[in-house]
């Protein structure tokens, strides 16, 4: 029960840090609040209601006495450098007793100079961070805030997200998709709220939990592989994970990405008498018919599954076509692989 409850939060963290929030309150697709500011430290003044349509807005939230604060600063820098007028960064710093007082944030920014080439604001007592983080129901900072043109949130999260850079391309060239975005963020309200049942034992409330993100998120990788850590550490039912297994096939079969993910959870971390070879390879399958044979991974993939079924000369056909479809970076696994079935095969011919 211990690892599997840690298993889920660490999948819950992982989503914190990579994708948008979406809490009880505030959250993506919502209308931005209005900015509350008492300064405007650099920059000019900003209103989003009346220019939010000029260009896309970052609102970050920051102060002058936090490390990972002061580690974003030259990475806002160059995003407000990149992307120039249709981006406004927007520093927000609410004022507190532990040294970060208006004058402590004039000194930091005048310091900075061109480092901190962004604009930024001192709150209005707590109004801005109240309509945007306790909203939201966030507590730790750095933290950022999207806005597209439509005056909407687009994205939330951690300033020093890998994906952020992808995001801010997305939205500023037009071509961030809002509706994947909030899926992402209920698929993390839903984890959030399974970290509980988890810590009490209730196997049977997480698993319902999962199934339910899996039906918005097919191709999650973390639900599948909670679910297995369930289903081979806690529960022990084949039915259930017999069940559950054919309808994701049946429902998600055109979808690449799930049925790999799904294949590579059957036929390996798990007790041989507990795997479903049979499901590993119709999930395979599917993945390697979607993919017309021409990507590497669905194509192993489908070969370690018929190797599992005892097929070795189609599995060795397939690992090869796998070694020809592979990036130069991922080829010598896949080789590795091919020879581990090529010496299989000189095994099985010598028992003869």
């Amino acid at each position: 029960m211990k690892r599997f409850a840690v298993l889920l939060s660490t999948v819950a963290v992982v989503v914190l840090l990579c994708g948008p929030i979406n809490a009880a309150g505030l959250s993506v697709g919502d209308k931005a609040p209005a900015l509350s500011v008492s300064e405007w430290v650099k920059g000019d003044p900003v209103d989003l209601a009346r220019d939010a349509s000029r260009r896309v807005h970052m609102v970050e939230f920051w102060a002058t006495w936090c490390p990972p604060c002061k580690a974003t600063i030259p990475r806002l820098t160059e995003f407000q450098k990149k992307y120039g007028d249709r981006l406004a960064i927007i520093g927000v710093t609410t004022p507190d007793s532990i040294g970060n007082t208006p004058s402590a944030v004039r000194r930091f920014v005048r310091k900075l100079g061109a480092e901190m080439d962004y604009r930024v604001a001192i709150d209005n007592g707590t109004r801005t961070s109240d309509a945007y983080m306790r909203a939201a129901g966030v507590s730790g900072i750095p933290h950022a805030f999207i806005v597209g043109k439509s005056g909407n949130i687009l994205w939330q999260g951690s300033p020093l997200d890998p994906s952020l850079e992808d995001v801010l391309t997305d939205v500023v060239e037009g071509t961030y998709d809002l509706s994947r975005a909030k899926v992402q963020a209920e698929v993390e309200r839903r984890f959030q709220a399974l970290e509980l049942p988890a810590q009490m034992g209730q196997f049977s409330v997480v698993w319902d939990g999962l199934v339910g993100i899996l039906k918005l998120d097919p191709s999650n990788a973390g639900a599948i592989d909670v679910l297995v850590q369930i289903y081979t550490n806690e529960t022990q039912d084949k039915k259930a994970m017999r069940d559950w297994a054919s309808t994701h096939i049946a429902t998600n079969r055109n979808n690449v990405l799930a049925m790999q993910r799904l294949a590579a959870a059957l036929s390996s971390g798990m007790d041989m008498t507990m795997r479903m070879p049979d499901l590993a390879l119709e999930a395979a399958k599917a993945a390697y018919e979607g993919a017309e044979g021409k990507d590497a991974l669905a194509t192993a993939l489908y070969a370690r599954a018929v190797y599992q079924v005892g097929d070795v000369d189609r599995a060795i056909a397939l690992q090869e076509d796998a070694v020809a479809a592979a990036s130069a970076e991922d080829r010598e696994l896949h080789r590795e692989i091919l020879e581990y079935f090529r010496l299989c095969r000189k095994l099985r011919d010598g028992l003869k």
